[in-house]
């Protein structure tokens, strides 16, 4: 299970559920040279952090063993769980959430087969994005499933 959610992260690390999160200053701060006040919104690109090379080693690879070795906490102080916000307005339900993905791959994986259509080839794989409100991919994955028990 470990390794499973180290391969959940990184999906979640380079494929964001929401690629920009929102959160509200409470104090005066400085942040990365900027004076910014109190009470000020700021949008944190969760896409772009997850793609930045000065924050991650190849962030362009796929490796879920950058997290295997990483300690883990729900109190919103773990940034490499970007996309359910950080600080002390992290999502309640960070844990949670986590959890519920973990348990739902983890069972299509233990009563499923899965396949690629006749002629594709991993390579042949579009994994380009939309970037909106939402990242969806540009084209439909298809894949066949057959029950493995």
């Amino acid at each position: 299970m470990q390794y499973l959610r180290a391969v959940i992260e990184e999906i979640f690390r380079l494929h964001p559920p929401l690629p920009v999160i929102a959160s509200v200053t409470r104090d005066h701060i400085n942040l990365m040279g900027y004076e910014v006040a109190p009470k000020t919104m700021v949008v944190i690109n969760a896409w772009a952090i997850g793609q930045d090379p000065s924050c991650w080693d190849e962030p362009k690879k796929f490796m879920p063993e950058r997290f295997l070795n990483l300690s883990r906490d729900f109190k919103g102080l773990d940034f490499h769980l970007i996309p359910f916000g950080f600080g002390r307005r992290v999502c309640p339900g960070l844990g949670f959430g986590t959890a519920v993905v973990e348990h739902a791959v983890a069972n299509l994986l233990l009563r499923f087969d899965w396949a690629l259509p006749d002629g594709v080839t991993r390579e042949d794989l579009d994994v380009t994005e939309r970037l909106g409100l939402t990242i969806a991919k540009d084209t439909p994955l298809v894949v066949f499933a057959s029950k493995s028990y």
